[in-house]
């Protein structure tokens, strides 16, 4: 040892060794493999998922499992979601007509459908007596309706479990499963504390109903699925599983358990003819077989409307779920991105009736054990010894045999077993021994221009990697200006356009607005959506910040006027948007969580930029900026627009429009500015007659909508009696 310590191999074999007792113990600690360990793991998972299926492709068992889609088509042609009862009712009509053997409705029923013979009785008051028959309520109760044609057919209806505790909306269905004594103190099972659930009436009405709750991973994606939570003393069913046993005419739940410790696990989910092995808490690996349309998709309007291949629904398997964007139910999976919530329960009830379900063994944690303990020896005390390329083969060819042999073993035996740990280990130690030599500058350089890279523009990156130890990570305190943009009534245009069409136009409107921002030397904050979020000021010190974005603002209304008329010579629609931009001190730096970091800003001055965006439609400005920003560049002549008080702020701020530059500013925007602060010192003066005056000159001579607001606010306050110390503050209570 010492020999081997003294020679040039010591060292890095030292800290090879110390590198492989570390990711050891990650993939032994409590919580798995560790989190960072995890997040590989599941894209090697999605992978090897992949893979599995393009080398051995599986098709749904023999028992049709059809999905009833509330697609886009469907939305067109019956109108937007949620529908009435009445259609829904229909709908179940239609599919008991067919021959379907049961229907799950992937959706949740838990709010009455307004009667509209209530809302004549609430319109027309007394009046309602003498002409609405009382027979009718019934008649056009679509809840009712609802309830009446289930019992055509078996029907499984959803409903979600919740984390906050006392909420108990609706009904849910019976229990499958009746804990002990023993067990509700020892069974470790998913518990939640509360739930919504369908009408009494519907569920009284249905066969079942089972829980649409999703558990996703921490990356997001749904890769398991949990048969069974606690509620209360006792186990509730999975769509999934409810829909199976309502197919099975089976409700007996067997659980097979595992004492660990004091505790016991859940090790498999059955009833008398079918079983599943699930993880410790219950959760089943979803057996996907293929991407997005696996199963057949029938477009509820064609139901509705009869346009279903004859016999195509004989005997089968119904699920009522929605692949429309904007519905909430378009899930991340191994195989891919938007993939309807609807197929996961498919999935699982097909995987039941075929014995499809993959499943961790019990002795995987011992197995893994071994792999990382002799695997790290080997390359710890045998690639010092190699020259780099040689390293690079060696470990290249230890990695791709681990992954070659996991992947057999998935898709020959089902088995699902973690890997990424062993890669990280291989991969860890060739990097140890190939970049012993590289300086701590280096990495942080590397680490600073990695992290920055896309906030900022490039020329910032540049100067940043020359000096890096000016700019910090961590969290500090800084005079900055914030600036958020919106495109107005995005959700309605999102509403007429594809998925793919979505992005192309998200694309094609935030790249060149981006730019903009760039050019101006602003910081990218985040994207949600349609909105942008940018500050000036930081990382680099910006000492015009306020200024600098306001030129970003007014040329983002420039280009977005241009795209708007290139969006419609392309057929798409014309877009606006509203910029809010305030400056003050804020919190900067490298925020988040462990499994996600981003570089940010916090506080109420950032708070109060996102309010003064959304206040633009109100006043109908296309920027709209605080006195603060003002203050800081005064070279911008602005409109006074008001003096608000935003919710959840007890002080009062004035708000203004940057029209220009002041040496831009022409003789009739200098006289048109100056009219208004007459008719402003009228208005504050309480001389009604006056400012009415005034504002109705500035109303016939000017196109800005602040002047119509004003006029109209005159007339509100007129006749009112105002308090001697009245400051014109406008309260707007809506954030």
């Amino acid at each position: 040892m010492f020999r081997f310590l003294s020679s040039g191999r010591g060292l890095p074999g030292l800290t090879g060794i110390i590198i492989t007792s570390i990711i050891i113990l990650l993939s032994l600690s409590p919580q798995g493999m560790g989190q960072w360990i995890q997040r590989l793991d599941y894209l090697f998972y999605d992978w090897r998922f992949a893979a599995g299926l393009a080398m051995a492709p599986e098709a749904p068992g023999e028992q049709p499992i059809i999905i009833v889609d509330v697609d886009e088509k469907s939305l067109a042609a019956e109108g937007r979601w949620p529908w009435s009862r009445l259609k829904l009712a229909e709908l179940t009509d239609r599919l008991a007509a067919a021959g379907v053997v049961v229907t799950a409705f992937d959706v949740v029923l838990s709010e009455a459908e307004r009667n509209p013979v209530d809302e004549l009785h609430r319109r027309l008051g007394s009046e309602a007596g003498k002409v609405i028959d009382p027979r009718w309520r019934q008649r056009v109760d679509a809840d009712r309706r609802l309830a009446q044609s289930l019992p055509a057919m078996d029907v499984v209806l959803g409903y979600f479990f919740l984390d906050e505790a006392g909420i108990s909306v609706g009904q849910l269905p019976p229990p499958v499963y009746r804990l002990s004594a023993e067990e509700r103190h020892r069974l470790v099972v998913t518990t939640r504390a509360g739930y919504a659930a369908a009408l009494p009436q519907l569920q009284q009405a249905a066969a079942d109903a089972g829980f649409v709750t999703t558990l996703n991973d921490a990356d997001g994606a749904v890769r398991r699925a949990p048969l069974l939570i606690r509620y209360g003393h006792d186990l509730y069913p999975s769509l999934a599983l409810a829909t199976l046993m309502t197919y099975l005419f089976d409700r007996n739940i067997h659980l097979e358990k595992a004492t660990v410790g004091e505790v016991e696990v859940i090790r498999g989910v059955g009833t008398s003819s079918v079983f599943a092995r699930t993880d410790a808490s219950g959760q089943v690996i979803v057996p996907f077989r293929g991407g997005r349309g696996t199963f057949p998709y029938l477009s509820a309007t064609d139901v509705l409307n009869g346009h279903v291949p004859d016999g195509m629904l004989e005997g089968a398997i119904v699920l009522i779920g929605t692949s429309a964007m904007g519905l909430a139910d378009l899930r991340t999976t191994p195989l891919q991105t938007q993939y309807p919530g609807v197929e996961v329960h498919a999935s699982i009830i097909d995987a039941f009736l075929n014995e499809g379900f993959p499943y961790r063994p019990e002795w995987e944690a011992g197995a893994t054990l071994t792999v990382l303990v002799l695997l790290g020896a080997l390359l710890s005390l045998w690639l010092p010894s190699l020259g780099p390329l040689a390293a690079v083969l060696i470990s290249t060819l230890v990695a791709g045999l681990l992954v070659a042999g996991n992947l057999a073993l998935w898709v020959n035996y089902r088995l699902d077993l973690p890997v990424a740990a062993a890669v990280i280990l291989a991969g860890s130690l060739t990097m140890l021994n190939l970049a012993w030599g590289f300086t701590r500058e280096n990495r942080s350089r590397r680490q600073l221009k990695g992290m920055f890279d896309q906030y900022v523009p490039p020329a910032h990156i540049d100067r940043m990697v020359k000096d890096p130890e000016a700019y910090q990570f961590s969290g500090e305190s800084k005079e900055l200006s914030v600036l958020f943009s919106d495109i107005r009534g995005f959700t309605a245009i999102s509403e007429g356009f594809s998925a793919a069409d979505l992005k192309a136009f998200l694309n094609s409107y935030l790249t060149p607005v981006t730019r903009v921002i760039f050019d101006y030397e602003g910081t990218i904050d985040k994207y949600v959506g349609d909105m942008v979020m940018a500050f000036w000021g930081a990382p680099l010190d910006d000492d015009n910040h306020a200024a600098h974005a306001i030129a970003a603002a007014l040329e983002m209304q420039q280009v977005t006027a241009r795209l708007s008329a290139t969006f419609t010579a392309r057929g798409w629609p014309a877009v606006a948007i509203g910029v809010g931009i305030n400056s003050g001190l804020m919190n900067v730096g490298d925020m988040g969580s462990s499994y996600r970091r981003a570089y940010t800003v916090l506080g109420d001055a950032v708070n109060l930029g996102s309010r003064l965006e959304s206040l633009t439609k109100f006043y109908g400005v296309g920027v709209m900026i605080s006195e603060f920003t003002r203050d800081r560049a005064p070279q911008y002549t602005c409109r006074f627009i008001d003096r608000i008080q935003v919710k959840g702020k007890e002080e009062a701020v004035d708000v203004f429009e940057p029209l220009c530059l002041n040496t831009e500013a022409s003789e009739e925007l200098t006289s048109e500015l100056a009219a208004y602060a007459d008719a402003r010192a009228l208005y504050r003066q309480q001389d009604w007659h006056g400012a009415a005056a005034a504002f109705d000159q500035l109303c016939a001579a000017y196109p800005a909508a602040i002047y119509r607001i004003y006029r109209s606010r005159i007339d509100e306050l007129q006749g009112q009696t105002l308090p001697a110390a009245w400051d014109g503050v406008y309260r707007h209570m809506e954030k």
